[in-house]
């Protein structure tokens, strides 16, 4: 047994891209921190890969920012925020965007709450990528052809209005 828990820890360890590794423990110690026992680390940490690649200099063409990939307005937001626990804004300093990341998450999913706990992600992370605004948009656009609480797979038949 204790040989298949160290086969296990080095199979899901072997499974966290090298440039990730050094956040590992940053970002499970603020998701904690953050959210409690119950933290979705694995869903926060594959989100800064997603974001960035794990690249502390990424950089977006429309101007986002860092690991977390924050524009310059919403990491400001962020530092006003939570002054005690963030400091200044800076988004281009990992450990920074690691704690804001997980602040901000919490945030948009006490925002955004769905049926179930997938939908309640599946709309932060939507609201994280493209901004509250455009999810309320877009839950408002559902409801009057469809059901708010089948928003997905219905929402993209709604013709955007841009």
């Amino acid at each position: 047994m204790i040989a298949a828990a160290i086969l296990l820890a080095a199979t899901a360890t072997a499974q966290v891209p090298e440039r990730c590794r050094v956040y590992q423990r940053q970002i499970t110690t603020d998701a904690h921190t953050v959210f409690g026992l119950s933290a979705p680390v694995a869903t926060l940490a594959a989100q800064i890969h997603q974001e960035s690649g794990c690249r502390a200099t990424a950089m977006s063409p429309v101007g986002a920012q860092g690991l977390a990939q924050f524009m310059p307005a919403t990491a400001k937001d962020m530092a006003r925020l939570y002054p005690s626990q963030l400091g200044p804004a800076d988004a281009t300093n990992p450990n920074w965007a690691i704690k804001a990341q997980a602040r901000y998450m919490r945030d948009l999913t006490r925002a955004t709450p769905g049926r179930t706990e997938c939908d309640t992600w599946a709309f932060g992370l939507a609201a994280y990528n493209g901004g509250l605004g455009w999810v309320r948009r877009d839950q408002a656009a559902c409801r009057a052809p469809c059901d708010a609480d089948s928003w997905f797979g219905n929402v993209e038949v709604t013709a955007d209005p841009r």
